[in-house]
């Protein structure tokens, strides 16, 4: 196995690890790079209370604009929508620690049909206490600036 997988399982399970820490019900569920690519699941899913998020990891040393693989945006979306629950990617910026999360509708979708999500849609993205916040049905996700 590649340090690099290995560094980022040690993401997901970081993510997973706050999560749970702030009462969340967490599962984290890796398939990149395995051969279950047939079985579409996300890499972490969150229950709370009756409410579902489907999460796609993704780590960069700075932020910038992501790319996104088609088949992980699908898997992200048919897993939400059998579960009920809303797509979100976690994009952990390494240089800082912090975790930031985009609905799934915030990608747009590049000229060779993968995903991308720009920069400056980055940096506007929920910080990990808002992200609780809203499974929590503290706030609402039209409460924060999009």
């Amino acid at each position: 196995m590649s340090k690099s997988r290995i560094r980022g399982f040690s993401h997901e399970r970081d993510l997973a690890r706050k999560l749970w820490d702030h009462g969340l019900a967490v599962i984290r569920a890796p398939a990149s790079g395995s051969k279950t690519k047939h079985l579409l699941y996300p890499d972490i899913v969150i229950i709370y209370k009756g409410k579902t998020a489907a999460i796609e990891v993704k780590t960069m040393k700075k932020t910038r604009t992501l790319y996104i693989e088609a088949y992980q945006v699908k898997k992200l979306l048919e897993f939400a929508d059998r579960a009920g629950g809303e797509a979100y990617v976690a994009v952990k910026v390494v240089g800082t620690g912090e975790w930031i999360f985009m609905p799934i509708s915030k990608l747009e979708k590049t000229t060779n049909g993968n995903y991308k999500l720009k920069k400056e849609i980055l940096q506007e993205g929920l910080k990990l206490e808002a992200f609780v916040s809203i499974m929590k049905g503290v706030r609402k996700l039209t409460e924060f600036k999009s």
